[in-house]
């Protein structure tokens, strides 16, 4: 068993993320950003993958001086995964585990609650999509979680009825986005052949088929307008084949996967998300940073970052027509567009800044290590008993 350490070190607080991958998606750039984020005096942070194979964000976090293990979980029934989790969690005296997506939640909460490590958070990103035995899973462990982190308010609505969590157990923050490097003077767009844009990973729950079926609808009246797909996944075959089949092959440029997408929102005049699931759009948040206007579907936390007819075009999911009208309606009219890109960045700033997660992320920790571990912080001595 992981014996607490002692209650009066002013050294920082050992902290592991704990995520199912390296790949650079939605919640795996959000870890990244709050293991650099976070004060280093405060906490001493460490992540782990379960699956470690690729390093996308792991060169991220090793430049950026953040150790990473790979626990080289093979698949799901890996039970090797379990004494190697143990393993980290005492050599590294973890004091807070803090993790992402089901799986490594899963495995946190149990692992975490057998090793005794005093603070174990997981965090809810998404409300649809989940079958009836991940929500069963995700009930009967989340007792084991000291405290639940929700993506949006809507997902918190959802975490707190079907998970049954008490409002103590259960914070909102938001997904925060870096305003320095998404920004509108960095645009570059060509103004006579437009390009719509999506900066989602090709997975099905991103229904980009959806968007491919949208985009075939506007041919006829703009012919010059462009599709870019910035991401990689399982169903880029497919939607190959299905633009093959509708006849806009041509117009389709596949980017594959970027670490910094920046550069190619700046390509793109209008940007697109057709998913069908969603807790906080990591990248309509990048997009509406970048000033770009947005067409997406109105699923989980999305309305909550995309203000309907001021910031974009809210659409129902998996309905070609109605996301090929809102498209429509905002290259017919650059002049509104140009508006939504403007009201979008100033939103992001107001509400969706990765400051502001920061700061809400470390005000949690702070007030769960007061909680928990009877410590608080001071600048000048670090970490002390409260009282002391």
């Amino acid at each position: 068993m992981l014996k607490p350490a002692g209650d009066r070190s002013p050294d920082p607080i050992p902290l592991l993320f704990l995520a199912a991958n390296f790949d650079r998606g939605g919640a795996e750039k959000i870890l990244t950003r709050l293991a650099i984020g976070l004060p280093k005096a405060k906490y001493a942070v460490r992540v782990a993958a379960l699956q470690g194979r690729s390093g996308a964000i792991a060169s991220d976090l090793i430049q950026a001086g953040i150790p990473v293990h790979d626990l080289d979980m093979c698949g799901k029934g890996d039970l090797r995964v379990l004494p190697r989790m143990v393993s980290l969690l005492r050599r590294e005296r973890i004091r807070v585990l803090f993790a992402f997506m089901f799986h490594a939640t899963v495995l946190a909460r149990l692992v975490g609650s057998l090793c005794r490590v005093p603070i174990r958070l997981s965090s809810e990103r998404t409300m649809e999509g989940d079958g009836l035995g991940r929500r069963l899973v995700n009930r009967w462990t989340v007792p084991l979680a000291t405290h639940v982190v929700a993506v949006s308010a809507r997902v918190a609505a959802y975490a707190s009825q079907e998970f049954r969590i008490p409002p103590d157990r259960l914070t909102t923050i938001v997904n925060g986005v870096d305003l320095t490097r998404f920004r509108p003077d960095q645009r570059s767009r060509n103004p006579r052949a437009p390009a719509i844009g999506c900066t989602g990973r090709l997975h099905a729950e991103n229904d980009h088929a959806t968007l491919l079926r949208a985009f075939a609808r506007l041919g006829t009246r703009w012919p010059d307008v462009r599709l870019l797909l910035v991401g990689r996944g399982e169903e880029e075959g497919r939607l190959r084949a299905l633009g093959e089949t509708l006849g806009i092959a041509g117009r389709i440029q596949f980017a594959g996967e970027q670490a910094d997408v920046a550069p190619w929102l700046a390509r793109m005049a209008v940007y697109a998300q057709p998913s069908r699931t969603a807790g906080i759009p990591n990248s309509v948040l990048e997009a509406m940073a970048a000033g770009l206007p947005v067409v997406a579907t109105a699923v989980g936390g999305t309305p909550e970052v995309v203000a309907n007819g001021e910031t974009g075009l809210l659409v129902p999911p998996g309905n070609p027509p109605a996301m090929a009208e809102a498209l429509a309606a905002l290259l017919s009219n650059p002049a509104r567009a140009e508006a939504f890109g403007r009201a979008g960045r100033a939103r992001v700033e107001a509400h969706f800044g990765e400051d502001l997660m920061l700061q809400r992320t470390e005000a949690l920790l702070d007030r769960l290590i007061q909680r928990e571990l009877h410590l608080r912080f001071e600048a000048s001595k670090g970490w002390v008993p409260c009282g002391g």
